[in-house]
């Protein structure tokens, strides 16, 4: 875990914003128990009901909303627990929330347009959309695509795709913007920019917005809720209010409204569709439904093309592996057959080494670039100590091997198969190393400030490229090239027990 991820597991991670208890004033929030007897609002209620927020708790929501709503409503209880429902009530979108003990609902206040666009033309535009992003034929390709298309959809001034590496770093792979907006392609933003509790949020929600940074929060009333006897959950409304830090984040990078589509993989969040605007912007019902639909399409591009680069390099490997014991059988001699190849031994070309070095049958052959004859002197010292019984990789020698010195340029990674370790029988494979650089979006040291009470908290300041360079690490060995060196590992010891090494 990296010192930026740890930060986020630990501070980040703990930050309750799923009981922030206030809402944003695009909306209105409605709590019902399971008798659709209303038990909690937010105080602007008034902004879709001639009703004053006290007036109506305890009231039946037929009373409020009319039989018609609160009938869809019970039929939804009924049929659709599990999921979250869409509907609309007096030219006004709601979002329907079963809980185990309540019924949220998220109503919007600005009534749906008299003269909407009509849905042949939103569904040339999206299937446009579509046909371009499933014909991208690459990663790239395919979220460059997509930052053009959702931007001329959505009509936001920026929209970034947005991935997770392993530590919750995310990574801007495309954007498109308008003129004079700052550019964020290929920075890196720490995990603790969107915390746990936050990604965890879109498990549930597919999108979540910001019409106005600047909007006044709305109180429920009352606070503490009478069924749960505790503050709201709210964390899978849209409405649900916005942290004051991250309302700082917003002004710091000079964002009016956003909005944030997940992009799932497999169930897991793989990344966002980042949308910016620099003014404040209206985001109904029907543009985050046609965001959702072509957030789908393009996470189901994603996991396609990763989908078909992994069985092409499985497809490889194998292809490889083959190979290298086809020729060991046809040379009968382990050293002859792994030293097979065009340019290369294929085993090198197998797992993408720059150097080899066989240790067998008292014969040592190396291939590419390989350590000085007492580097690897002192490497096999180190190995007798550590007398690996499976395949062992780092693709970061110099973290666990003090003497490294000359050698970590050539041999930063390093793969051994031990064969018979007593006897310093090794086949070590070598990677150099590969200096990385990541394009921070703001210095990653200063995620936050505190005031000099620590409850109190703001984010950095500046989003400018800040570099940061790793040395000393080669590519790493990617799970599917260990496991094939195992499978080697496990060929040679058979044919080792069959007959006589030659």
């Amino acid at each position: 875990m990296s010192q930026y991820s740890k930060y986020d597991s630990e501070f980040c991670g703990n930050i309750p914003i799923h009981i922030i208890n206030t809402i944003q004033a695009y909306g209105v929030l409605v709590v019902t128990d399971h008798s659709l007897i209303i038990q909690q609002v937010s105080e602007n209620i008034s902004g879709v009901v001639d009703h004053d927020f006290k007036t109506v708790i305890e009231q039946p929501l037929s009373a409020i909303f009319g039989t018609e709503l609160e009938e869809q409503v019970k039929n939804y209880i009924a049929n659709n627990q599990q999921e979250t429902i869409t509907t609309s009530w007096n030219g006004h979108y709601i979002i329907v929330h079963f809980k185990p003990e309540l019924v949220l609902l998220e109503i919007e206040i600005e009534r749906s347009a008299s003269e909407p666009a009509t849905f042949t033309n939103q569904f040339r535009k999206i299937q446009s959309s579509i046909r371009k992003i499933e014909s991208a034929q690459d990663i790239d390709a395919v979220c460059t695509t997509a930052a053009k298309e959702l931007k001329a959809v959505s009509g936001f001034d920026k929209v970034m795709i947005y991935a997770f590496d392993k530590d919750w770093n995310g990574h801007v792979l495309a954007e498109a913007r308008e003129p004079g907006m700052e550019t964020y392609l290929g920075f890196t933003f720490p995990a603790s920019d969107i915390p746990k509790p936050a990604r965890d949020i879109y498990k549930n929600s597919a999108y979540r917005f910001i019409p106005d940074r600047d909007f006044e929060p709305v109180k429920l009333y009352p606070v503490i809720n009478p069924v749960t006897h505790g503050f709201l959950d709210i964390s899978d409304c849209n409405v649900r209010a916005v942290a004051a830090v991250h309302v700082e984040y917003l002004k710091n990078m000079k964002v009016a409204a956003s909005m944030s589509v997940r992009l799932l993989n497999k169930g897991e969040l793989w990344g966002l569709i980042a949308c910016h605007h620099t003014t404040p912007k209206s985001i109904g019902h029907e543009l985050g439904a046609t965001m959702e639909l072509l957030s789908t399409i393009l996470a189901a591009r994603i996991s396609s093309l990763e989908l078909k680069s992994y069985h092409d390099f499985n497809s490889r490997l194998n292809s490889l592996y083959t190979q290298i014991i086809e020729n060991i059988y046809t040379q009968n001699s382990l050293v002859k057959g792994l030293s097979e190849g065009a340019r290369h031994p294929l085993l090198m070309d197998l797992v993408h080494a720059s150097g080899m070095t066989l240790l067998l049958n008292k014969e040592e052959v190396h291939f590419g670039e390989v350590p000085e004859p007492a580097q690897l002197e002192d490497l096999l010292l180190w190995l007798q100590l550590k007398d690996p019984k499976r395949v062992f990789h780092t693709n970061s020698l110099g973290a666990q091997y003090d003497n490294i010195g000359d050698m970590e340029t050539l041999a930063s990674g390093l793969l051994i198969i031990p064969i018979q370790s007593q006897q310093d029988e090794y086949i070590l494979l070598y990677r150099k190393e590969v200096i990385q650089t990541t394009n921070w979006g703001g210095n990653p040291e200063e995620r936050i400030f505190f005031d000099k009470d620590p409850q109190i908290y703001h984010p950095r300041h500046s989003f400018k490229l800040w570099q940061e360079h790793v040395k000393g690490q080669s590519l790493p060995w990617q799970q599917e090239e260990v496991q094939t060196m195992e499978n080697l590992r496990s060929f040679i010891f058979e044919f080792l027990s069959v007959g006589p090494l030659n």
